[in-house]
Formats: C-alpha cells, structure tokens, sequence
C-alpha cells in the first residue's frame, strides 16, 4: 500500500468518526504496513486484524475500539497511544515501545481461529489458535487498568511504572517481566509463570494468586497483603528479610544511629534499611531523625512521638501506622503508602537547617494517604502533588502553602478549621470550593 493510499483511508477514517460527507470506516485487514508513519492520528474503531505493522511509528494515536485482531506490531511505536478497550487478542508485540500507552480494558487474550461451516455456521479449528506475544515490549508508565491477559507471552517485558489495577492474567507466561513500582492492586495470577519477575516497589495489594509460581520473583520492597507474603506459590521468591532472618541486629543500629544523630554525625553511624520487613515493630519515641529507610514494611509499626526529621521513608510501606505526634519537619515520605495510619498531630513542616539559611519541605508527592488520621498534623508547605486523599480526616490540618496540584480530596473530612490558605490546588479533587480563589 502506498502512503499516498494510507492517506486517503487515515483522512476519510477521520470524517467518517467526525460523521461527515465522504467519510468512511478504515479496514486494513491484512494491509501491509511495516515502516508506516500513523503519528498523532484519529483511527478510533479502525480495523487493523491480521495488518503488518512491524516498526510503525503509532505513537501519540488514538485506537480506542480499533481491531487489532492477530496483527503484527513487532518493535512499533505506541509511546502515549490511546488503546481504550481495544481488540488485541493474538497480536505480537514483540519488542513494541508502549510507554505512556493508555490500554485500559483491552483484551490481550489467545486468538481463536474458526471457519464457517454451512451448517454449523463458525467452528473453531482444532489447534488453531495465536497467543499474543508481548516478550520484551516496554510499557513504562502505561495504564492497563481493568486489562484481560490470557495465554500470552510477556517474557522479559517492562512494566516499570504501569497502572495495571485489576488486570486479569490467566496463563500468561511472565518469566524475567519487570513490575518495579508499577500498580498492581487487585491483579489476579492464574495458571501463570512468574519465576525471576521484578517486583520491587510494585503495590501488590488485594492480589489473588491462583496455580501459579514465583519461583525467584523479587518483592523486596513491594507494599504487599500478608496473605499473599505467606501464599505457598511465593515460597521460592525474594521476599523483604527481616533482621532475624539477615543475622542484623536492629537495636544495635538504632543506637549507634542515635549516637550518631546527637554527636552530629561524628560518631556512631547512620540508620540505612532498603526493602526489609519491620512489620509491627514499637519505635515509640525512637530517634530516627535523617534515617534511610526506603522501601520498608513498616506496616503496623508504633512510630508516635518518634524523632524523624529529615527520615527517608520513600516508597515505604506504613500502613495503618502510628505516627501520632511524630516529628517528620522535612521527611521524604514520596510514594509512600500510609493507609489507615493515624497521623494525627504529626509534625509535616519545613525544618529549618542549621545554617538558618535554608529550610526543607516536607514531601509527600504521591503518597498514598487514604482514609488516614491527619487531625491536627501540621503539613505547612509540604509537596503533596499527585498524593492521595481520599476519606482522609483533616479535621482541623495545616495545609497553610502547601501544593496540592492533582491531588485528591474526595471523601475527605474537612472542618471549619482546615487551613489551605495560600495553597496550590491545580487539579485537585474535592478541594473546597470556598478555598478557590487559592487554586
């Protein structure tokens, strides 16, 4: 097919879905289009089963409800393509680029061949099937919300950063696939193979794991359910140790941290944890101030009163945590998961340094705080960009300069005594309407 010819059935395509004159449906069955150039164009509903479409630059298109029934797209270009809901079963996308891609609801699922029977109409063909491969693809940051994955290959593909909230997989072969800080809340794994997977930092939360192994898999760091932490299908996976299990002393380092912290860092030495286990542990009026602890279960842990200024809890995992009254004047607390923790009367604003000359903010962008108790916390500036909200009770919280640009608020408990004064709030959800003119 020429590019003359592509033209022509791209721009009529794009009539037909504005329902003007001349306008009519793109079908590309089968059409060869290896190389094409289909940048920043309108196909949605587009028919592209069984196409070529091997090293095509797609990216920034829109697909949405297109067929893509069995077609090849071996190393295409998909970054910020829009894939709602399309047809995708039996397609190769083998060392595809589909970073950024929103691919909510698509069906990556075997394709199975039939042939029309004059009197048993479509029947399937015994053996005749094609599973979609996506072996090796990148899908950095790509949103896969609500996805059917079945009988699939996705060895060694990157999810680095995707949204794939409830996607369903179901035999699908994800050897060596890497899921590092990707959101995988309610996922379900059935019949699957997982082994040497990369789950670090990945939200596993109300993940169902049926038939399938891990064998391998590395979860340190991931913000997982318990249950599936002790699920016999993860025997054989990196699971985060915790200091028993590592041969560690952990009060030894709290104490040759807080010898450290009091002697201005001339003695004792620094707390650095990354990715283990500290599930339950009392800290109450620990001093932990410009500790390292990333990535660290902490789930459940008594943390109130406790001294951390300065701490670096990024991407840690303190869920329906105590941090009553807890010192975190310019903690890093980005990514963190804090659902359900009580924080209330903690202390979020800036610290001033020791030099007077600076100070440093609190951040908190894309925390995870739904449904958390920040009565009374003072988050004065702090960075809660993109952070979640939702159900929060704020009742009576300093929000005074704090920005809360994407933000959501929805649900949230606001009083009277809720301070946003000179906060920004581009974009964010339930932000008061009396509190507009600070947006």
């Amino acid at each position: 097919m020429t590019k003359e010819d592509l033209e022509s059935i791209i721009l009529a395509h794009e009539r037909f879905l504005e329902r003007k004159p001349s306008g009519k449906r793109a079908l590309l069955k089968y059409a060869a289009l290896d190389g094409a150039k289909i940048q920043g164009r309108l196909l949605d509903e587009a028919d592209f089963s069984g196409a070529s479409l091997t090293n095509a630059r797609m990216d920034r298109s829109s697909f949405q409800f297109a067929n893509f029934y069995g077609a090849n797209m071996t190393r295409a270009f998909l970054d910020g393509a829009k894939l709602h809901r399309s047809d995708l079963r039996g397609a190769c996308f083998r060392g595809a680029s589909l970073n950024g891609a929103m691919m909510t609801e698509v069906d990556v699922r075997e394709a199975v061949l039939a042939q029309a029977d004059k009197h048993a109409g479509l029947e399937n063909l015994e053996g005749h099937s094609q599973s979609p491969d996506m072996s090796g693809a990148s899908v950095h940051g790509a949103n896969m919300t609500g996805a059917k994955v079945g009988n699939s290959f996705a060895l060694a593909a990157d999810f680095t950063g995707a949204e794939m909230r409830g996607v369903t997989f179901r035999q699908a072969d994800l050897r060596n696939a890497v899921f590092t800080n990707a959101n995988l809340k309610g996922t379900s794994f059935s019949g699957c193979r997982v082994d040497n997977a990369d789950f670090r930092g990945a939200i596993l939360t109300e993940v169902e794991v049926v038939d399938s192994t891990f064998d391998g898999a590395d979860l340190t760091g991931a913000i997982a359910d318990y249950a599936l932490m002790t699920s016999p299908s993860l025997a054989n996976a990196k699971l985060p140790e915790t200091f028993a299990e590592a041969g560690e002393d952990i009060d030894v380092m709290k104490a040759a941290h807080r010898k450290w912290v009091q002697s201005n860092s001339t003695e004792g030495a620094r707390l650095t944890l990354e990715g283990v286990s500290l599930r339950g542990v009392d800290w109450q009026g620990a001093v932990l101030a410009a500790a390292l602890v990333r990535r660290t279960c902490l789930y459940e842990a008594n943390l109130s009163l406790a001294n951390m200024a300065l701490i670096d809890l990024t991407g840690s995992d303190l869920r329906m945590a105590k941090l009553i009254e807890a010192d975190l004047r310019g903690g890093r607390l980005g990514g963190a998961h804090c659902n359900e923790a009580d924080m209330t009367d903690a202390n979020l604003s800036p610290l001033v340094l020791t030099d007077r000359k600076r100070t440093m903010s609190a951040n908190l962008k894309n925390a995870v705080l739904t449904g958390a108790r920040l009565r009374n916390a003072d988050l004065n500036r702090a960075d809660l960009t993109d952070a979640d909200l939702r159900r929060a009770d704020l009742t009576g919280a300093n929000f005074s300069g704090a920005i809360l640009n994407g933000a959501s608020l929805e649900g949230a408990v606001i009083s009277p005594e809720t301070n946003f004064e000179g906060c920004q709030a581009q974009g964010c959800i339930g932000f008061p309407a009396s509190e507009g003119e600070s947006r």
